[in-house]
């Protein structure tokens, strides 16, 4: 595993209970304070989940409907007449994402937001008619968060606090705006030193901007408090929760691996439900193996590592049969498909898939920047030692290819969506860093 340049905590929740906790590292590179159990960290879009949460509270007590249009309760928002909140949990509703904005990290950090300046970075077109494709976006979670106080008639903190926090004992969680105030809390850094080699703090971003899309920060302990009682319908009817953590179906019939504010998908076998986030100057992963009684929580304040592969690393600990049998190949291989994926992720790994050998569509997600970017975070892995075929599963439009690939240092998961008419390159992923 990498050497953390700053610090990190990990939490493992067996049958309900937190039973290991520890940080790692330090929370205040400067001052030399360490991370321990129970030091505060930035969550990100981990927080995506609670905002979920409060959404379908609000609709057992009748006060919304998820066939709501979001012009119910905000007329004035772009595409509001368009798209549910339905669509907007599920991410479902193609709304574009404000957090693509150019000098986002800067913006977000400087001056106030709100709602009118999310819908001003929000107005352009749909990418596409709700209910058709998924795309992930921050906006559809900031509109869900200013849903909240609309119908609540209390702030997201206020709600949150009281509907979220408290029946889940979470008592050392907060947001964004209090961390001046928090004793234990992680200082955010940057991915990398500065010309002189020092450490970079990272301003954290405003929580006039992060909102109902991941204005939260929270200690492993919590998190695992909240995982806990969310499984056991403290927080929402069982029913709901499992509405929030089953696939959204598409109006073609595909899957989209991803509820509402979770993402649904298997490592080694066993089934996954989760959600990372990112801040400025820290990461977090929050995963639960529902059939296992299993949580792990990764919380770090750098952007130097994937929480992912530190999570999955804790999880083949706890499992190594699982993640031994994962490495056997799956059967009836086509070779020509093989050959494919092999030039797509040495393209990957270069970050430079031509744009005539993806779909129209996801052009649009995998940009320049986008492509470098994964390139970037991936060249320290270094060429693939192997590349393992692990399954594939037929959509209406498209095949869905699982590979393993494994590095020097670790292996990870990547899933190639290929369209059945034309071949091209419909949709990826990097599913199951570890």
């Amino acid at each position: 595993m990498q050497r953390l340049p700053a610090g990190a905590a990990v939490g493992v929740v067996r049958n309900g209970r937190l039973v290991y906790a520890k940080g790692f590292g330090l929370r205040d590179v400067a001052a030399h304070k360490p991370v321990d159990a129970g030091t505060q960290f930035e969550i990100g879009s981990v927080s995506k989940q609670f905002t979920a949460a409060a959404i379908l509270q609000l609709k057992e007590v009748k006060k919304l409907a998820l066939d709501d249009a979001l012009a119910k309760y905000l007329p004035s928002f772009p595409h509001a007449r368009d798209v549910t909140l339905r669509q907007l949990l599920n991410q479902v509703s193609g709304m574009p994402d404000y957090f693509d904005v150019k000098g986002a990290e800067t913006i977000f950090s400087s001056a106030p937001g709100g709602i009118e300046k999310v819908a001003a970075y929000a107005k352009g077109p749909l990418h596409f008619k709700p209910g058709t494709q998924w795309q992930y976006s921050n906006t559809n979670y900031y509109v869900l968060g200013r849903v909240i106080e609309i119908v609540s008639r209390r702030s997201y903190q206020a709600y949150v606090r009281e509907q979220l926090f408290a029946p889940a004992g979470m008592s050392h969680s907060d947001f964004v705006s209090n961390e001046s105030k928090l004793s234990d809390f992680a200082t955010g850094y940057w991915r990398g030193p500065d010309q002189k080699g020092r450490t970079r703090p990272a301003p954290p971003i405003l929580e006039s901007w992060a909102g109902g899309a991941g204005a939260i920060v929270s200690t492993v302990g919590d998190v695992a408090a909240w995982d806990t009682a969310l499984a056991r319908g403290k927080i929402v009817t069982r029913d709901d929760y499992v509405l929030m953590s089953t696939p959204f179906r598409l109006s073609n019939g595909g899957s989209t691996a991803y509820g509402m504010g979770l993402g649904i998908d298997e490592l080694d076998g066993h089934e996954r439900v989760w959600h990372n986030g990112e801040t400025n100057g820290a990461v977090a992963m929050n995963a639960t193996y529902p059939r296992d009684d299993v949580a792990i929580i990764v919380v770090e304040n750098s952007l130097g590592v994937d929480p992912k592969q530190i999570e999955t690393a804790v999880f083949a600990a706890m499992f190594p049969d699982a993640a031994a049998a994962a490495d056997k190949p799956a059967q009836s291989e086509d070779p020509a498909v093989r050959a494919h994926v092999l030039h797509l992720i040495d393209e990957m790994l270069r970050g430079s898939i031509p744009a005539g050998e993806m779909s129209a569509q996801f052009q649009k997600i995998a940009t320049y920047d986008v492509q470098k970017h994964i390139a970037e975070q991936l060249a320290p892995l270094g060429t693939p030692k192997a590349v393992i075929f692990t399954g594939k599963g037929d959509r209406p439009a498209a095949v869905r290819y699982t590979y393993r690939v494994q590095f020097a240092s670790r292996s990870m998961t990547l899933v190639f969506i290929i369209d059945k008419k034309t071949n091209l390159l419909d949709t990826m992923g990097i599913r199951k860093p570890e």
